[in-house]
């Protein structure tokens, strides 16, 4: 171990402590300080910071001295921030007041009000425009700044060399507000972006002062008046600001640019964009158009010349960077508009779009007023200034992130799109030397090159096209397939009752698809809870198959009362988690409900059922008929609001129907109907009180766990069926086709049951919501399905029945395993969409026990649960923009393992507090609420409705 050294503060020379301590602090007293040998540094003083502190930073605001120039670089609340962050500012007298901002509101901030010559000398200079001569004082403004100041302002350095030249002779470092980098991170600071945009929309105002017409089209007792017709040139901020203002004041708008995505603005803004026969891409950097080929140009010139014509309204905001603006207007073009009609040119200081605009300049030509004004954002100086202001402070914070002193560091090496990248781009000189223009970025995003077609790809694609001959045939073709199906069922149908109900399956599945098309999205959880409460039939299965006492007397008969056991949890929890659904949507101004009138119906219906019985009529299959219209009701009436809980009462009509007419059908005895009685009463009572106390926002993951139950008694019904059957099989011609039913059942059952459960897992946050994406799971779960098909082998030809049980068993325990891997390897957000396979794959289980009960019910109720489950779930996968395959297969096509870099989420996010969100309402005329689980947790839909009120009574359109 190191030995220690002791060191006294008296006893040491002076070069001991040289590097440690200041020479002041040399003689005074210091305690001892004890340290091992083996550290060489004995004490250190931390490396002094970069840059310098704020408080000793002067930020000077000039008054513009540019001809009509109005706006000022910094606002009072832009001062604010400023001064809050440590600097001093000092703002020249005079300075804001073309932009409404008065010395004393500057004052009132923090700032001082000083002379020209004073606020120049500064640090830190901002300005709007770049220094000029100053002819009152017959001095250039740059010859005024200090030594080694910094300046931020509008430069544009490559048509100002002269300028630059005085800069580098003072020493500056200066940063262009023009060289702002156009990408995501910048956004906040692209001041060129926020002058065009008040540009944009200012060009419009000016149109609809000069133009002679309404914009927008009225009907009057005077006689109708047309809208205008505004055609936008150009699909940035500018035009985008022209489109969006011209269409919020009634006018009819169209828009051109060379770019997709530009188009594609227009279009989302409600502007229809125009476009030329040929296709070529516009796309060019820095969030500019490229310049077009010659035939494009004659092409647009096509548009153009006839869109003058029809139009009223032109604007143009068409630029090249570093060049003189395209001509896209020729005097005749212009010559052949309607007097009174308006062209406002917003590239006029680069020469103008427009062959007869006069930059600068309004004047009228033809009957046509041009506005060629190059100075539209300092005519809405307030704004604009404002603006700007905003744009400094952030690119300043952004660029000095230290919290005690000013420092920045531009680099010629750095990634596109970050931080460094906008330093480098913005400084365009550093301590009088020009690194205009910056070195191209790191990382440049290339844009996929589009690769053009081969002959032969060309020739591969007309071949594929589909002609109409083809199409026919292949519809032809599915009727022609579909028609000789049921032919050879009807050739291989043991007896008449198996044909019958295909007719009843195939008619009742035809019901079920035409049902839920019309579905609203909100009541999507609620029709899902009321299919799966009439799934809940399964217990008819089990009623049919009970026996014995008081108490059942073999294990099929105890399956057969668990099944009927546990299908009446579902039933009565289904039912009152569909009406706790529906009463999320009630209002308090709502209408009171009489819903109990419906026991009138259901009363009548099970009432006139028992004395039809007791009088010695057999109605059960009008009885079956009418349970399965009230269940197509059920599932019709749950598609729109006003008849939701109509279709919930009439699910309970049916199903209570259907349980009234099993009963009367079996006559059981009295023993036999309490232990009937007693299994479904415990069953609808657990039910009730697990559906009664279940938070609100659990109830979707609830209809989950109760629809487990519905596989589960399915399983049970088929296992029970096949133990009743068995000894019947040897003389009964329709053996094969029950012994296929109940192994059809029992998988589907299966797959229901545990994929059920892992949907209630992952939405009750039990299990793990990702998905679990094991190795080879593809594989595995075509294994198991495998598997499953290949048990039939064995257990349709020996028909021992040890091995009947045992391959039930066997595809039980199969098909429960493939539930798991189906549904775990799909993520939470999709459970509710597995919630409806799931559900649909319920229906065609109780379409298995109708077949082998010969029972018209089952038959009718789960092929319209079936078909419509299955539809539903479809409408979910395309609200959700999933594949339905995909879920279906358990995320089919998606990697098991992630591998190489993860995609890098890039951008620029706003947080805001709840006062600014308050602001933020108040001023907006257009307001979208995306609700999530957050609200839905808070059970905030009241508040919501009642904020969604108030807002509307005040003229806003909440949606």
């Amino acid at each position: 171990m190191a030995s220690l050294l002791r060191v006294a503060v008296g006893g040491c020379s002076a070069p001991v402590f040289g590097n440690v301590f200041p020479p002041k602090a040399h003689s005074t007293k210091m305690p001892c300080l004890r340290m091992f040998r083996t550290h060489q540094v004995l004490g250190s003083q931390a490396a002094p910071k970069p840059g310098i502190p704020y408080k000793q930073l002067i930020v000077g605001v000039p008054k513009e001295i540019f001809e009509n120039e109005k706006r000022v670089a910094l606002s009072p609340a832009g001062v604010q921030a400023l001064i809050k962050q440590g600097f001093n500012v000092v703002v020249e007298s005079g300075a804001g007041e073309a932009s409404k901002f008065s010395d004393d509101q500057y004052r009132e901030v923090g700032a001082k009000i000083q002379g020209t010559k004073e606020v120049l000398a500064s640090d830190l200079i901002v300005k709007v425009r770049a220094p000029i001569y100053n002819s009152i004082l017959g001095v250039h403004e740059a010859d005024l700044f200090r030594t080694a100041a910094t300046l931020i302002s509008f430069i544009y350095p490559a048509q100002n060399p002269d300028l630059l030249k005085k800069l580098a002779e003072k020493k500056a470092t200066v940063l262009a507000m023009d060289q702002v980098p156009r990408v995501t991170i910048a956004q906040g600071y692209d001041a060129l972006s926020s002058m065009a945009n008040i540009a944009g929309y200012k060009a419009v105002v000016l149109a609809a002062n000069h133009f002679g017409r309404f914009f927008t089209g009225q009907i009057t007792a005077a006689g109708k008046v047309p809208p205008a017709k505004v055609l936008i040139i150009g699909g940035g901020v500018a035009g985008l600001a022209s489109a969006g203002a011209a269409k919020s004041m009634g006018a009819v708008v169209r828009g051109f640019d060379t770019r997709a995505a530009a188009l594609e603005q227009f279009k989302s803004l409600g502007a229809e964009p125009l476009e030329v026969d040929l296709k070529e891409s516009g796309e060019g950097q820095g969030g500019y158009a490229k310049e077009m080929s010659k035939e494009f140009i004659e092409a647009e010139m096509k548009l153009f010349a006839k869109q003058c014509q029809d139009v009223d309204i032109i604007i143009t905001t068409a630029l090249i960077p570093g060049k003189k603006a395209p001509i896209l207007f020729k005097k005749d073009m212009i010559e052949s508009m309607k007097e009174g009609s308006v062209v406002v040119d917003l590239a006029a200081e680069a020469g103008g779009n427009i062959e007869t605009t006069k930059p600068g300049e309004m004047h009228v030509h033809k009957g046509v007023t041009h506005i060629g004004y190059t100075d539209l954002p300092s005519r809405m100086a307030t704004q604009a200034s404002t603006l700007y202001s905003n744009n400094i402070i952030k690119l300043l914070k952004a660029i000095s992130p230290d919290k005690e002193n000013f420092y920045f560091d531009p680099k010629d090496d750095f990634d596109y799109g970050t931080l460094d990248h906008v330093i480098r781009g913005t400084v365009v000189m550093k301590d009088g030397k020009v690194i205009f223009p910056a070195p191209p970025p790191n990382n440049i995003p290339q844009g996929a090159p589009v690769k053009q077609k081969t002959v032969a790809e060309l020739e591969a694609e007309k071949a594929a096209t589909i002609t109409p001959f083809r199409k026919t045939m292949t519809t032809s073709s599915v009727y022609t397939a579909g028609l000789a199906g049921m032919l050879g069922l009807g050739i291989v149908a043991p007896n008449a009752a198996f044909t019958q109900m295909v007719t009843t399956l195939g008619l009742s599945g035809i019901v079920g698809y035409h049902t839920v098309w019309g579905v609203t999205p909100a009541l999507h959880s609620p029709l899902m809870s009321v299919t799966n409460a009439i799934s809940g039939l399964t217990a008819v299965g089990g009623l049919v198959l009970m026996g014995g006492h008081y108490l059942p007397e073999n294990i099929s008969q105890s399956l057969a009362v668990l099944s009927a056991f546990i299908s009446s949890v579902n039933i009565a929890g289904g039912f009152l988690v569909t009406q706790r659904m529906l009463d999320m949507f009630k209002r308090p101004t709502d209408p009171p409900e009489y819903n109990y009138l419906y026991l009138l119906p259901g009363g009548v219906f099970v009432g006139g059922y028992a004395a039809a019985l007791s009088g010695g009529y057999s109605v059960e299959q009008m009885m079956y008929l009418g349970s399965g219209l009230c269940c197509v009701g059920a599932l019709a009436g749950l598609s729109t609001q006003g008849t939701a809980r109509l279709g919930n009462a009439l699910g309970m009509i049916g199903v209570a129907g259907g349980l009234a007419a099993t009963l009367g059908g079996l006559n059981p005895s009295p023993e036999l109907l309490a232990q009937m009685s007693g299994a479904m009463a415990l069953g609808g009572t657990i039910g009730l009180t697990i559906a009664k106390r279940i938070q609100i926002t659990d109830l979707p993951q609830l209809v989950a766990a109760f629809h487990s139950l519905v596989g589960l008694a399915a399983v049970l019904t088929c296992v029970a069926e096949y133990m009743i059957e068995y000894p019947h099989f040897a003389t009964d011609p329709a053996a094969n086709l029950t012994k296929i039913v109940a192994y059809l059942g029992t998988y589907i059952g299966g797959v229901t049951f545990s994929g059920s459960l892992v949907a209630y897992g992952k939405l009750q946050g039990i299990l793990n919501s990702a998905p679990l994406l094991l190795p080879g799971r593809h594989a595995l779960n075509a294994g198991l399905l495998a598997a499953s098909i290949g048990g039939m082998v064995p257990y349709m030809i020996d028909p021992s029945y040890t091995t009947g049980i045992t391959c039930l068993g066997s595809v039980s325990a199969l098909s429960a395993i493939m539930g798991v891997t189906l549904t775990a390897a799909i993520g939470g957000a999709d459970m509710p969409v597995v919630i409806t396979v799931l559900n649909s794959y319920s229906g065609w289980a109780l379409c298995a026990e109708g077949f082998l009960l010969n029972n018209n019910l089952l038959t009718i109720v789960g092929a319209l649960i079936g078909s419509s489950g299955a539809i539903l779930s479809y409408i979910m996968c395309v609200a959700m923009n999933r594949s339905l395959a995909n879920v279906i297969l358990g995320g089919y096509g998606t990697a098991s393992t992630a591998g190489g870099k993860p995609m890098e989420i890039t951008g620029t996010h706003t947080e805001i507090n709840v006062d600014n969100a308050v602001e933020m309402i108040k001023e907006a005329n257009s307001i979208i609420i995306t609700p999530g689980y957050g609200l839905c947790a808070a059970k905030a839909q009241y508040p919501i409705a009642d904020l969604v009120k108030m807002l509307r009574e005040q003229g806003k359109n909440v949606r």
